[in-house]
């Protein structure tokens, strides 16, 4: 199968790397010092379940493939309209497109650039892989799983392509509960440990860490209920057991890009909550907070 993974940074780069393992046609849509150590060297994959390498093709724009099977966008939520004209041509060379990007709005905005409902998919990836250097990813935590709504038309494709990985593919009735979910997850983490300016276990073992967590928790939930996303009930206790299991050491992407003087998704996570709840009435007063704090931060790293 040829696929092509537009986006190609710590994720991209890991889910390229087990679909090129597995024996498909991989096309990573890559730029700068990564490509250039991807071309020169291949691609290494650092994992507690073993380290591997493996070579792949880079262009710096999906318009340079002819044609694809799969499609799989795993930018940042920020770049998808600079990206969207390379989406829609890949899906009309034949390729379905799955959109793995953090966040809630993925599918309508590819909709309206022009990619059909037919060939498209909103995807929920349960995977966390970092850059930590050129042409070095590094897998963390032990979850891997790619989420579709059952009635999606890639749903096939992407089963074909990750059979005999590690990668489990799981189907749900409705997507948009399991992106809230994931939105509750990532939301949770980058607001966390923008607060407490530290990682997971920082502020898992202060005395107000697990009440804080249940806060923010909630904060997501309820803005996603007031939208008319039915979620269920329950679902706090199950997001704060998710956010149990990452380990002491763990920072969300949002802190690592900060942390590198990279532009965050936190316009798009926590900007989105606090936007979203002002709407609909519901107040985010955790979710208004973490995104100031980063939002002041990213402006301070872009002064120099």
């Amino acid at each position: 199968m040829k696929v092509v993974v537009v986006g190609a940074g710590g994720l991209g780069s890991y889910i390229g790397a087990v679909l090129s393992q597995a024996g498909h046609d991989v096309t990573l849509v890559v730029r700068g010092a990564h490509r250039t150590a991807i071309e020169k060297n291949g691609l290494r994959v650092r994992s507690h379940a073993g380290d591997f390498d493996v070579n792949v093709r880079c262009v710096a724009s999906a318009l340079e493939v002819d044609t694809a099977d799969l499609a799989l966008l795993v930018t940042k939520t920020f770049s998808l309209d600079e990206v969207a004209d390379q989406l829609v041509h890949l899906s009309g060379s034949g390729a379905h497109v799955v959109s793995l990007l953090n966040g809630i709005t993925a599918f309508d905005r590819l909709e309206v650039h022009g990619v059909s409902q037919d060939v498209m998919a909103d995807g929920v990836a349960y995977m966390t892989s970092f850059r930590v250097e050129p042409g070095v990813v590094e897998r963390k935590a032990a979850h891997q799983r790619i989420v579709l709504d059952a009635s999606a038309g890639p749903v096939s494709r992407v089963r074909q392509a990750f059979e005999g990985t590690l990668v489990e593919i799981k189907t749900v009735p409705d997507i948009k509960v399991e992106l809230w979910e994931k939105m509750s997850v990532v939301c949770s983490l980058a607001v966390l440990c923008a607060i407490g300016q530290r990682n997971m276990g920082s502020v898992r073992s202060h005395p107000y860490g697990a009440e804080l967590q249940h806060r923010v928790i909630a904060e997501v939930l309820d803005v996603g209920r007031a939208n008319g996303v039915p979620i269920p009930s329950g679902t706090e206790k199950k997001i704060g057991e998710t956010l149990d299991r990452f380990p002491d050491d763990f920072f969300p992407s949002v802190i690592h890009d900060l942390n590198q003087g990279r532009r965050t998704e936190m316009e798009d996570l926590g900007g989105e909550i606090s936007r979203l709840g002002r709407a609909s009435g519901v107040p985010t007063p955790l979710h208004d907070a973490g995104t100031v704090i980063v939002n002041l931060a990213e402006a301070l790293n872009a002064s120099g």
